[in-house]
């Protein structure tokens, strides 16, 4: 990682994402370039804060014009460049239940991060195409993986080390982790784990020391 990019802070970076899916929205649409404020509209982000935290990226000093703005594609590439994400990243999801399937179905990282290109289960009810997205049958995971695949989303409950270490061996370098089950990945993998009990846990003792504070 390099000096710049150690410089970044947590919240900065946590907003680049929220700027990228939407200039890269604003792209789509032909808008070739765009003032902070434009952005601040959408993003419900002070403008003062983007063209700080723009000040970060590469190139910061010819990125922005007087009377023009930014240029869209230019800051795509920049905050693209930075995050290390790429509109066509191809990305797995294992387990097609109801979490599974409500994530096939959540678009919002649209223009943000790669797409869900393949779905896998075991059960054979579920092999076919559910919100554009062909599902295909978990024994045949070898034969059917997508080349260059690196991400994988895990929504299993049965089997899941033996799956994670199938993944692994064909190639996956991140896994979001739906399954509130304990694997062990080797060194090199990363593992993003999601619960939804740790997230509120991690809220009431947010609002617990607010509340402490104000009183």
């Amino acid at each position: 990682m390099s000096e710049k990019k150690q410089r970044i802070s947590r919240a900065t970076m946590s907003r680049f994402p929220i700027y990228l899916k939407a200039l890269r929205t604003m792209g789509q649409s032909g808008k070739e370039s765009f003032l902070s404020s434009e952005l601040a509209e959408v993003t419900h982000i002070q403008d003062t804060t983007i063209r700080r935290d723009f000040g970060f990226l590469p190139q910061e000093n010819s990125l922005g014009k007087r009377g023009y703005g930014y240029d869209t594609q230019l800051i795509i590439d920049a905050l693209s460049n930075v995050l290390g994400l790429g509109l066509d990243e191809p990305i797995i999801l294992v387990g097609v239940g109801n979490l599974g399937s409500a994530i096939l179905k959540y678009n919002r990282w649209k223009y943000t991060v790669g797409k869900i290109v393949y779905a896998y289960d075991r059960d054979q009810n579920m092999i076919g195409e559910r919100f554009g997205v062909e599902i295909k049958d978990i024994n045949d995971l070898e034969e059917t993986f997508p080349k260059d695949c690196k991400i994988a989303i895990l929504c299993v409950s049965d089997d899941v080390q033996a799956i994670v270490d199938r993944l692994v061996a064909l190639g996956i370098k991140g896994i979001v982790d739906f399954t509130h089950n304990h694997f062990i990945v080797p060194e090199g993998v990363e593992v993003q784990n999601v619960d939804v009990v740790v997230a509120i846990q991690e809220l009431e003792l947010k609002m617990k020391a607010k509340a402490s504070e104000e009183e």
